[in-house]
């Protein structure tokens, strides 16, 4: 028996198909299978409506209807954690945890001293919620493409230049990245190097801090040529510890010293310096180049994402806030002479302690950045990621000497975050997921054939909350602009 369609259904296929054809897209195979699938699946609601004309089928048990098959947008509610999916996110929001939970944290306080007590605080919590959001949309944008990286992201949606433009993007942000990273760990290794030579005088070379960088490129060399890091993974965990650790000596010593009693503690600041605030805090939250990954890794425990997500930042959250304003307690307007609050506790040994920790596990996750900034600096100069083991080491020799000259002239861990923050920071953990979300949730209801009915015009509230968070980034951005200049014309 031959199905004969509706007028309208035909034609909604047929405009399901022409979107398919004309896509922009170079993953145009897989988008034909989705838009397959959808042709089916308005030839399986021509049947069920002319279906639901019949007398209705036999219940399967008394009172409960027979069961419907789900489909691809079902939105039931997410199954039972068992016990296996309780391991699958555990692990999951250790790596996204020790991908935000990083240096960027020991430049809270004088965030927190930027905008002062009540509203660095207050910025930091909306900060999280923002990261938040654009982390689930980016899983959103990923679920609907069948995507497994930003690159390919950036590709399915907006064609060959948005994945330039991310690939251009993220290699500033690695770049960003590694510049926090490098300046922190000699920061933090100076004084110790220092304490450990035993020397009064601290003019020899070998005990300046260019020489103690350098040291630290050298060591971090060899671990980054390999193509395979696998082993350097366990690192992040004890990134995370010892990250915590500190936040525990904080909580220590503040217990011991309590409020700063000779100096100004400022609830609120009313200069356009508090915008400084902005991207030391958006950066110190960015994951947003690994939640695809780990949202592809979680396999049949891929609908917890979203618990992952929220677990993890609300936890971020929490060690952030509290790290950042008993920080600020501790020091009060002396904070603002910190860049990196453990430079203000002067031959601790319980700091000097939790220095060595952050410096000896960044060391090992630096290897976890520059390969990926390699990768994505040849993809963009060649096409292609990886090189034999001697192109590899020149490569990689070539970008630990920019990556070592540009943290000599930057030279301050806040001072990068304020450069890198307004630019590259908001636009790869902001904008970019918006940009991503807003045209996957367009493609969905073009899809489904919603748009027919609703006219291309029609904003779901998925695409509003995009484009507010996104023009949230693009004013997060100029404001953090406005307020550096002030700052270096004052």
């Amino acid at each position: 028996m031959k199905l004969k369609l509706p007028q309208d259904k035909r034609a909604n296929i047929e405009s399901i198909e022409a979107s398919v054809v004309d896509s922009p897209s170079t993953y145009a195979i897989s988008r034909r299978r989705s838009g397959a699938n959808e042709v089916e699946e308005a030839l399986l609601d021509t049947m069920s409506e002319s279906a639901s004309l019949l007398p209705r089928p036999a219940l399967d048990t008394p009172g409960r209807p027979r069961s419907r098959s789900r489909t691809p947008y079902d939105d039931s509610p997410t199954p039972p954690i068992t016990y296996e999916a309780f391991k699958a996110m555990i692990g999951a929001s250790a790596n996204l945890m020790a991908t935000s939970m990083g240096t960027g944290m020991l430049a809270l306080p004088i965030a927190v001293y930027y905008s002062g007590a009540v509203t660095g605080t207050v910025l930091i919590i909306a900060m999280a919620i923002l990261s938040d959001i654009s982390l689930v949309f980016l899983v959103k944008a990923a679920k609907q493409s069948n995507t497994t990286n930003l690159q390919e992201l950036g590709r399915y949606y907006y064609g060959h230049q948005g994945e330039l433009i991310v690939n251009v993007s993220l290699v500033a942000l690695l770049l960003c990245a590694s510049l926090s990273v490098l300046i922190a760990i000699a920061d933090l290794l100076t004084p110790i190097w220092q304490h450990a030579l035993k020397t009064e005088n601290y003019d020899h070379w070998y005990c300046q801090y260019w020489f103690v960088m350098l040291l630290c490129v050298a060591i971090i060399y060899p671990i980054s040529i390999p193509n395979n890091l696998s082993p350097l993974k366990w690192s992040s965990s004890g990134a995370v510890l010892s990250i915590f650790l500190v936040f525990i000596f904080m909580g220590i010593r503040f217990c011991q010293h309590g409020v700063a009693k000779d100096s100004k503690i400022d609830l609120f600041v009313d200069s356009p310096i508090a915008t400084l605030a902005l991207p030391i805090q958006g950066l110190a939250y960015a994951s947003q180049f690994n939640v695809v990954g780990l949202y592809t890794e979680l396999g049949e425990h891929k609908r917890h994402i979203n618990t992952v997500i929220h677990c993890s930042m609300a936890f971020t959250c929490f060690v952030y806030a509290c790290f950042g304003l008993l920080g600020y307690l501790y020091f009060g307007q002396a904070t603002g002479k910190y860049s990196m609050i453990l430079d203000g506790f002067h031959n601790d040994k319980l700091m000097l302690v939790a220095g060595a920790m952050i410096s000896l596990t960044n060391i090992l996750k630096m290897p976890l950045i520059i390969l990926p900034f390699r990768h994505t600096v040849n993809l963009i100069l060649t096409g292609k990621e990886e090189f034999g083991l001697a192109i590899s080491s020149l490569e990689t020799i070539i970008l630990l000497a920019v990556i070592y000259v540009l943290a000599r002239l930057v030279g301050d861990l806040a001072l990068g975050l304020e450069l890198s923050g307004p630019t590259v920071g908001v636009f790869v953990c902001f904008i970019l997921p918006a940009m991503l979300c807003y045209k996957a949730d367009k493609e969905k209801w073009r899809n489904r054939g919603l748009s027919t009915y609703l006219g291309e015009e029609h904003f779901s509230r998925t695409q509003i909350t995009a484009l507010v968070v996104g023009l949230l980034g693009v004013l997060m951005g100029m404001a953090s602009v406005v307020g550096l200049v002030f700052q270096q014309t004052e």
